[in-house]
């Protein structure tokens, strides 16, 4: 018992001298940071009065200003600031932001090169030191009030939004894109940001374009995973919405996966049909070359999945045709590129593969001929082939019409179709034409 006594007084002791280490310290903390402000304060105060007097270059308010925020940053970091001065301190953080922003920006009008870095650095910790000054600062109201003041410091915070935007292009023209998108996104988020100034905040741009800017420069910066963030935002700039589309879908070919790009292009086209037909005719493509290599039905499945959410979609229409003219099946390829025919009167192709269905129904029907013994049934036969070829005249006949010029895509098989059902003279029409 005696010994866990003696065990708890040393404890006591020990707990006593650490307190009384720790409000050292804290003496010590406070002290440092009281002669930081004041240093920093007494630089505030002399480039104030240069500045006022207009005898301060811009070179030298940026250097004397950094050597300023250098004290007053390291006395805020600290922690021993007494709040009642905390409001203070943050008022000549923001001075000694204020004037290099002032300063940068001036050298920026007269078009003299400046320091394109230390302008975003030195923003970022403009709108820090002023959110904290207005945080910081009682309101005092009446004739020698600060509310007046505090309101003017509130109007530089809003207009800091547009500074933003110019450190973003800034940072951009430099190729320095994570720099560039980091302010895009400050400036996009600034509301939420700074919430003291949330409904004073007025870009000079339209809000909706500093997302497309944001996509369009994680897309420079080869940062695919912010453009994927930013698409849904940047594609509600409508001005420029399908080239912001064409580059969602090209970045995928740039990752090198083909497969993501075939899928975000499938997602896409199904839920917008109508407003994607040049990228269906692009997945078409594709899925036919990659049903070749594989054997699978991947095409077919898509445009049914394309139809169904729209049945007017005239490539979607196309491709069901062309799967079923492919795989022989002639009758179903036929009720597709008529359907082709409704959407598009003066198509060509599909007034044609309709044509070249019957007809090769009807050269499917003549090899069977020969092996026929019953003269009967193999003289229906060669009446049903006949009959087919016939079926087929409207439908070339129409072909020619949409390219009358060109007999060379379509006399060839006129000139058969009239041969067998003995239409001879327009048969030796086609003869002449090809």
């Amino acid at each position: 018992m005696k010994k866990i006594i003696i065990s708890m007084a040393l404890l006591l002791s020990v707990g006593t001298i650490m307190g009384q280490q720790d409000k050292a310290a804290l003496k010590l903390a406070q002290k440092e940071a009281k002669a930081q402000m004041a240093e920093a304060q007494k630089i505030n105060e002399a480039i104030t009065a240069k500045i006022n007097e207009k005898t301060a270059t811009e070179e030298e308010i940026i250097s004397q200003c950094k050597k300023g925020q250098a004290y007053i940053l390291k006395a805020i970091k600290s922690g021993a600031i007494d709040a009642n001065k905390l409001g203070e301190a943050y008022k000549i953080y923001a001075d000694l932001t204020q004037f290099p922003n002032n300063a940068l920006l001036n050298l920026s009008q007269k078009q003299q090169p400046f320091d394109t870095a230390f302008f975003f650095s030195n923003l970022k910790a403009l709108t820090t030191a002023l959110q904290g000054e207005i945080k910081n600062t009682k309101v005092t109201k009446g004739e020698t009030g600060n509310e007046q003041y505090l309101k003017g410091k509130k109007f530089n915070l809003a207009q800091s939004a547009n500074f933003y935007l110019y450190a973003a292009q800034l940072n951009s023209g430099c190729g320095k894109y994570d720099k560039a998108l980091e302010a895009f996104e400050t400036a996009m988020n600034y509301r939420n940001l700074y919430p003291e100034v949330a409904d004073m905040v007025k870009f000079q741009i339209a809000e909706e374009q500093i997302p497309y800017y944001a996509f369009h420069t994680a897309h420079e910066g080869k940062m695919y995973d912010k453009m994927d963030a930013l698409f849904d935002q940047a594609i509600k700039y409508t001005d420029n919405a399908e080239a912001t589309k064409q580059v969602m879908v090209e970045s995928f070919r740039e990752r090198g996966d083909t497969a993501a790009w075939a899928n975000y292009v499938h997602q896409m086209t199904v839920k917008e049909p109508k407003a994607n037909e040049n990228y269906i005719q692009m997945l078409i493509a594709y899925y036919i070359k990659n049903d070749k290599e594989t054997g699978g039905d991947q095409m077919m499945k898509y445009v049914d999945e394309v139809i169904a959410a729209d049945p007017n979609i005239l490539i979607a229409n196309y491709g069901k045709a062309y799967r079923y003219f492919d795989q022989e099946k002639y009758d179903e390829a036929f009720a597709a590129y008529q359907k082709c025919t409704e959407l598009k009167s003066d198509y060509y192709d599909a007034w044609y593969q309709c044509g070249l269905c019957k007809y090769r129904q009807a050269l499917a029907l003549n090899s069977t001929v020969s092996s026929i013994k019953n003269q009967v049934e193999a003289k229906k036969t060669l009446e049903k082939t006949k009959n087919l070829f016939g079926e087929a005249i409207p439908f070339f006949e129409k072909a020619r019409e949409c390219a009358p010029d060109e007999p060379q895509k379509w006399a060839f098989e006129l000139r058969q179709c009239y041969s067998v059902t003995g239409q001879a003279d327009k048969a030796a029409e086609m003869d002449k034409l090809l």
